[in-house]
């Protein structure tokens, strides 16, 4: 018995293992949430499972949360043999055997289950098989197994093998194949695989698609274990209009050290005429408990890499990439930063960005740089000390050149008067400018005065279900004018405005430009929310600033702001119904007159299938869109797919998809045609995905949520 014991308690994910990682290799393995039971658990178990009137007369022998029971149970002592008839079940929570018989050899610690029928609760999954032989030193042998994860309603595929070995290293399966429909579609004379932590070499699923400026193209993926903290996956992907690439992606990792790097090659694009190369780094080391190297960079062939040879809209508008090395270290109450960066421009010319790259102007490159940020508490006064100090060399390839150096200290204190929070802070912003030509140094030393008061008050529902919250703040800060416009824009943009950008100090992001202002902010957040679920089905936000004198420190292009002058931010996220949400957000500013940021959201979601998000998205000057998704039943398990995001400024649809799904308890299949923009002249793809999806086991084709991940959320959420 202790025998069966063991396998119940170490073995129970074996095989499940050997059919998932046996056929597709080391792909993700998908348990999906649409796995479903149709009535209740008894169409996944078998038909006469727990019968209790079957029970009242068998043995039960019990051992922690594992259990066997048996009809009868012939012991021959002579023989040292237990001969089992009348059905045996081995049962913990998350797995189940039955068989029609045993015979246990106490002797030899071995025993054989005849006709047995396995059940994973956990994933769920069943299988049979005709023979499960439990051997010495945790050898296990099942001659003629099967699994699936459908129901036995509707058992569309299943994977059977001739005979399955598996002992403490690795498993063998011999003639195991993929039968969906009663037919054949996959077959392999033999495989191994790890029944332990370790990883094995491999192929993984492949996937095919078609596009306009790829063609029809296939990957065929391979993993290579190198060693147990190392690993090479290496992609060919052939695409029909422009040839064969290859794609390698290494991964290290020990206690000190993780690096990846990525290498794709495409010789003599048949289209670009030419050979496509590019590379990716990320290396971290930590020499010590606190330190730390950072490595990472991007390198690109052409300026037409992404737009040519990605498969998303993410990739394709990049528009510069990135190389960075920095040492980092850090103690209980600091950190610091030293480092170099440098960019690749991909657009030509270049568009103004948040790290500075404007209108005929290559980024500045810091070469190098250190920062310092520290925070200290008196333990008696409880008087907070911050300081964030940086120095910076940099250049711009085509003009100025110089270092700059700042450094600002401030003191601040946080009062508490019975929930009441109350933190008056004040400190000094200090910045030198150094030219690298001969023009006069720039240098600035301003004061900060801030003010910031806040609380949050909570009320319960009588009968506790619901909680009541709101959070008031206000926050005054003035900061005197001081001309700045000897120093150069190296890091410096407007943020978004949002509620958190409300109670900045600074107007500005970076360290070019400290804003002048005597302004008062003030706003609140009331919610509330479901305690059981901690779901919020009401929230509202306001803010509002007001701007008590003129402001001179502006961005290239921005006008001046005046006294008396209100800046205003409202959203609200509602849920109208369990399913139906309303979600609303308006930023206006009363000195211009004008919206700056406006959106509006509605969310649909039932309690089954069905999708539904429309929007509508406006920022002055930029955007100007309207967006739609769905996931729609239409008959059955056929549901229709789709999104749609439109300019309106432009006149021009930016990225549409429309398809058709078929969804079973255990299988699905779905096709998608698509026509995004991927090409800044606003040129467009035009591509068509197929995915089969075998629930549990894996998919084929193209990815479907690659083109989910682009476009399927229609409410911008920043």
């Amino acid at each position: 018995m202790n025998s069966i014991d063991s396998w119940i308690r170490k073995k129970k994910a074996y095989i499940c293992m050997i059919f998932v990682i046996g056929c597709f290799g080391f792909a993700e393995i998908l348990h999906s949430q649409n796995i479903c039971i149709v009535n209740d658990s008894d169409d996944f178990l078998p038909i006469n499972a727990f019968n209790e009137s079957e029970l009242s007369n068998q043995i039960r022998i019990t051992s922690g949360k594992n259990a066997i029971t048996a009809g009868q149970a012939i012991y021959d002592e002579g023989g040292g043999s237990i001969n089992i008839s009348g059905g045996v079940t081995l049962e913990n929570p998350d797995l189940i055997v039955e068989g029609q018989a045993a015979l246990i050899n106490t002797d030899n610690e071995t025993a054989i289950l005849k006709n047995t029928n396995y059940f994973f609760l956990n994933i769920p999954a069943r299988g049979s098989s005709e023979e499960f032989r439990i051997e010495k030193e945790n050898h296990y042998v099942l001659i003629k197994p099967t699994y699936t994860t459908c129901n036995q309603l509707d058992q569309s595929w299943e994977l059977a093998a001739d005979e399955i070995s598996i002992n403490e290293e690795e498993g063998k399966a011999r003639n195991i194949s993929l039968r969906f429909k009663d037919i054949s579609i996959l077959y392999l004379p033999r495989i191994t695989f790890p029944t332990n932590d370790d990883r094995k070499s491999g192929f993984l699923i492949p996937s095919f698609g078609s596009s306009s400026k790829r063609g029809v193209e296939i990957e065929i993926p391979y993993y290579w274990n190198i060693a147990p903290n190392a690993d090479l996956k290496t992609t060919v992907n052939w695409m029909k209009k422009r040839g064969a690439e290859m794609k390698s992606e290494l991964r290290y990792l020990s206690n000190k050290q993780r690096a990846s790097i990525e290498l794709n090659y495409l010789p003599s694009d048949d289209l670009f005429n030419d050979d496509r190369t590019y590379s990716k780094i990320n290396y971290q080391l930590n020499p010590s408990i606190n330190t730390q190297i950072e490595i990472t960079g991007e390198y690109a062939s052409d300026s037409n890499y992404f737009e040519d040879l990605s498969q998303g809209t993410n990739q394709s508008s990049r528009t510069h990439l990135t190389r960075d090395i920095v040492f980092k270290s850090f103690g209980k109450n600091w950190i610091m930063n030293l480092g170099m960066t440098n960019y690749q421009i991909l657009d030509d010319p270049p568009k103004c960005l948040a790290i500075g790259i404007c209108d005929k102007n290559d980024p500045f490159r810091l070469k190098p740089y250190m920062n310092f940020n520290g925070n200290w508490q008196s333990k008696n006064s409880k008087i907070n000390f911050d300081i964030d100090s940086e120095l910076v060399f940099f250049d711009r390839l085509q003009s100025e050149s110089g270092k700059r150096i700042r450094n600002r200290t401030s003191l601040s204190k946080l009062f508490n008067f019975s929930g009441i929070e109350v933190k008056p802070t004040v400190g000094l912003d200090y910045a030198k400018f150094k030219p690298d030509s001969n023009e006069a140094d720039a240098k600035r030393a301003i004061p900060i005065f801030s003010l910031d008061i806040k609380a949050n008050l909570i009320k319960t529902s009588n009968d506790g279900s619901v909680r009541h919250s709101i959070q008031p703040r206000v926050m005054v800060v003035h900061i005197p004018f001081e001309d700045q416009s000897d120093f150069p824009f190296i890091d410096t943009l407007m943020p978004d405005f949002n509620y958190f950008q409300l109670f900045n100090e600074n107007r500005f992001i970076g360290n070019d430009r400290i804003g002048d202002t005597s302004k008062i902010s003030y706003g609140f957040v009331a919610k509330r929310t479901r305690i059981n679920s901690g779901k919020d089905f009401f929230e509202f936000t306001l803010g509002q600033t007001l701007h008590l004198k003129d402001e001179k420190i502006v961005m290239p292009g921005e006008s001046v702001r005046k006294s008396g002058s209100l800046t205003n931010l409202a959203s609200m996220d509602i849920a109208m119904t369990e399913s139906l949400n309303l979600k609303l957000d308006h930023y206006w500013d009363s000195d211009v007159d004008q919206i700056k940021r406006s959106q509006i959201g509605i969310e649909y979601k039932d309690s089954g299938t069905k999708r539904l998000n429309l929007a509508y998205r406006f920022r002055k000057q930029n955007i100007k869109q309207l967006h739609g998704s769905f996931i729609w039943p239409i008959k059955d398990q056929w549901s229709f797919i789709g999104h749609y995001k439109y300019s309106i400024k432009d006149r021009k649809t930016i990225d549409q998809f429309f398809g058709i799904n078929y969804e079973t308890c255990c299988w699905s299949i779905s096709a998608i045609s698509r026509k995004h923009l991927v090409y800044r002249n606003g040129e467009s793809d035009t591509s068509f995905s197929i995915q089969f999806m075998l629930k549990g086991l894996g998919e084929f084709g193209t990815p479907i949520n690659r083109i989910f991940e682009d476009g399927n959320f229609a409410y911008d959420q920043s």
